[in-house]
């Protein structure tokens, strides 16, 4: 048991210090290549905490391990709304920004668009797919609607990169892909091991893990009194975690859904009321902060008290 417990732990490790060195090496060669700031605000920076997710769901798909991707997935979502927004909320009341209320009806689409096509009880390929284009699609009307800012905003780079550059990316990547086949790994036999579900160890321990990036990013925004790095980042999170962690995943093989029905509608628990104080008062404080724990609580107790039903 300590053995696959030290895996999880030695690949999250893996994920989340490899996967900020590669996030801020895609930016820099982004930079170099011309890239401008709108497109890697509105792509990289979004991928960058959503990294470990996409890595280890993809890694549990394609070793058979479908459980921990879909666990993974959506245990995220909850944990970035009720877990991270929570503690950060009841730090210091977060302040969102003017777009926070919009951006977060486009989150709440994501997951809707997500339990349309899992209401047969599997994301198919083709599920994946769509999932993925959605995501094409909502990059596409956030550069439409700032393109002008961008434009105005924008300064590009003429210096090329460098051979080392792309040996970089390689080697972080390729240390993210062996962090995440030790978080499988462990996951997948400490479930075997206590008669639980992939799924429940997917959607907390691994959820939990690779959230880490998201955590800190969201409490750093909180000390800071910046709250809205720290509800944007969150909802960007959640989008790219119901689109592209779970369309790519599900495009490289088909995933069941029937164990995620308790952890959705804990997550609309969540979603629904976050959207309605956004639009309310434009940012979250303490009373829905603490909420959103006691929610949190509620749901490991839940997850685990039926884990081996």
């Amino acid at each position: 048991m300590l053995v696959w417990a030290g895996s999880i732990v030695i690949g999250i490790i893996l994920l989340v210090v490899f996967g900020d060195r590669l996030s801020d090496k895609i930016v820099e060669v982004a930079e170099k290549a011309g890239v401008s700031p709108l497109i890697i605000s509105l792509v990289v920076i979004s991928l960058a905490t959503t990294l470990p997710e996409i890595t280890t769901s993809a890694m549990a798909s394609i070793t058979k391990a479908e459980g921990i991707a879909l666990g993974n997935a959506l245990g995220s979502i909850f944990a970035n709304i009720a877990l991270i927004l929570g503690l950060a909320s009841v730090i210091r009341p977060l302040k969102a920004g003017s777009g926070a209320y919009e951006n977060s009806l486009v989150m709440l689409a994501s997951l809707g668009f997500l339990m349309l096509l899992s209401v047969d009880g599997t994301l198919s390929r083709l599920d994946g797919a769509l999932l993925l284009v959605a995501y094409a699609l909502y990059l596409r009307w956030l550069y439409k609607k700032h393109f002008r800012k961008g434009r105005e905003s924008g300064a590009e780079r003429h210096t090329k990169a460098t051979a080392l550059d792309y040996v970089l990316l390689l080697i972080y990547g390729g240390l993210m892909v062996i962090g995440a086949r030790l978080v499988v790994y462990g996951g997948r036999n400490i479930a075997e091991a206590l008669g639980v579900a992939e799924y429940v160890i997917g959607a907390t321990i691994v959820a939990i893990g690779t959230s880490l990036p998201e955590m800190t990013n969201a409490l750093y925004g909180a000390i800071r009194e910046r709250g809205s790095i720290s509800v944007g980042n969150i909802i960007g999170a959640n989008i790219m975690n119901a689109l592209v962690v779970l369309g790519l995943a599900s495009l490289i093989r088909p995933i069941p859904t029937g164990a995620s029905t308790l952890t959705i509608v804990l997550v609309l628990m969540a979603m629904l009321p976050m959207i309605a104080e956004l639009k309310r008062s434009g940012g979250l404080d303490r009373r829905i902060g603490f909420y959103f724990l006691i929610l949190y609580a509620a749901y490991l107790v839940l997850l685990f008290s039926g884990a081996k039903l």
